[in-house]
């Protein structure tokens, strides 16, 4: 359990570093699970502060962390913060790309706002992976039925890029006040306040910190860094795109006498 969640330097054999990994690792394990728990029970603001905590930890093993962002991404999902659900699922996807709920969680993301493009992209990438998952499944023996996907997921994955790539052909402009997290009557005040709030959130430049905060920086991947970096811009790209499109409307509102 320790190899696969948390990087063990050469002197872990030493007594107290042992006994506080040994502390750590259970404390990040009761964090997850009193997540999943708030998250069953719907306190998805609970969930969301539990997961936070989690990704505080120096996780080094990139598939638990990739859960980890996966599940935060559902609960921030659930209280309509859809800009935050996509980036976490982005640095999940980077960190895991063999990891199939990250990508269909993304272009359910993809879809709320109404980006039928980027959604079909993922789409693509889910079939894929499916494919080849399967594939391995089938030329292995004694595998976990519930460890890797089956036909019945790679038909729903193939069903959904269907209907993505139609809806994508008919050119639906973006939801752009999903993107800001804001209401359609929102204020210039708001839109304002909302746009700062998201663009600081998810400047290009922060979008790897969760990555860096490892002591063993050298020896993450540099492809990874570049793949979060190139989807936390496009993000941004996004969140300056709604903003200009919602704040000219908004200011040449008729003000209620």
């Amino acid at each position: 359990m320790f190899l696969q969640i948390f990087y063990l330097p050469r002197d872990s054999s030493n007594s107290d570093s042992s006994t506080s990994l040994y502390a750590s690792v259970c404390e990040l394990l009761r964090l997850k699970a009193a997540g999943n728990q708030a998250f069953k029970e719907e306190r998805h603001l609970d969930a969301i502060k539990h997961y936070s905590a989690v990704l505080a930890f120096n996780i080094e093993s990139h598939p638990f962390a990739a859960i980890c962002l996966c599940n935060h991404a559902a609960a921030y999902q659930s209280v309509g913060q859809i800009t935050d659900a996509i980036a976490d699922c982005s640095v999940a996807i980077a960190l895991d790309a063999t990891y199939p709920k990250a990508l269909s969680r993304r272009a359910s993301l993809y879809e709320r706002i109404t980006d039928y493009e980027q959604a079909s992209n993922d789409l693509r990438r889910l079939v894929s992976l499916l494919e080849k998952q399967i594939k391995v499944k089938d030329n292995q023996a004694g595998t976990l039925e519930s460890a890797v996907p089956n036909q019945s997921d790679l038909c729903q994955a193939r069903l959904r890029l269907s209907i993505t790539e139609e809806e994508a052909r008919k050119d639906i402009p973006l939801d752009m006040y999903l993107i800001l997290g804001i209401e359609s009557s929102s204020s210039v005040a708001d839109i304002k306040k909302a746009y700062r709030k998201a663009a600081l959130r998810h400047h290009p430049d922060k979008a790897v910190q969760i990555l860096v905060r490892s002591e063993n920086l050298d020896k993450l991947r540099r492809e990874v860094a570049e793949e979060v970096h190139r989807d936390a811009d496009r993000l941004f790209k996004m969140i300056g795109e709604a903003y200009a499109v919602l704040l000219e409307p908004a200011r040449n509102k008729p003000t209620k006498l």
